[in-house]
């Protein structure tokens, strides 16, 4: 081959790769993906106070309203323990007084004996004002039918026909507060022996 016709195709073998060189890129910036124009960034979700507001006022509002009714029953609570407690008290001084009233009745009272009974007037009297006002009273049982309810029954004896069911004696009194049983009355019922 002649140096000229060796030069010729020299220079179409390098023309050849040049132009392969240029079309590999394109070829590769087809196969790759384009980008695409950057998106506006999406608006981001303003809080809504207003409902968060509601939310925390309705949420304040129910924690309020179960604090009052809490304090409610714990009052109640602490109302019934301290009236129990008071009750066996409060039964002594009625009894004596009741005990006072039918010696005084019956003129077995001496002048020292009346000044304890009107002392015992008054502290009762005060007493009564204050059950009184807390709700609480003494429950009426004598000579009415039993009630399970209310009553709790510690010996039954035998009666007339009449007496049969009725509360003969009170052993221990009974007591309500606010229309609740505070403490049931321990009760003698009669009970009417059948005959044969």
């Amino acid at each position: 081959m002649s140096k000229k016709h060796q030069h010729k195709h020299g220079e179409a073998e390098t023309a050849a790769e040049e132009m392969t060189e240029q079309a590999a890129p394109e070829t590769d910036r087809e196969n790759t993906p384009r980008e695409e124009p950057a998106a506006e960034p999406a608006q981001e979700k303003k809080p809504d106070y207003y409902d968060q507001l509601v939310r925390l006022s309705a949420d304040f509002d129910n924690y309020r309203k179960r604090t009052e009714r809490e304090k409610a029953s714990f009052l109640a609570y602490g109302k019934k323990q301290f009236a129990e407690k008071l009750l066996p008290a409060y039964e002594v001084l009625l009894r004596q007084r009741e005990e006072l009233a039918k010696k005084q009745q019956q003129e077995e009272c001496s002048a020292s004996l009346k000044a304890v009974k009107d002392g015992l007037n008054m502290v009762f009297t005060e007493l009564e004002k204050a059950f009184k006002a807390e709700g609480i009273e003494h429950m009426d049982v004598l000579n009415k039918p039993y009630d399970s309810a209310t009553e709790e029954v510690v010996a039954m004896i035998p009666s007339s026909q009449e007496q049969d069911g009725l509360v003969i004696q009170e052993v221990q009194m009974g007591f309500m507060m606010d229309g609740k049983v505070l403490r049931p009355a321990r009760v003698i019922v009669g009970q009417h022996a059948q005959g044969n």
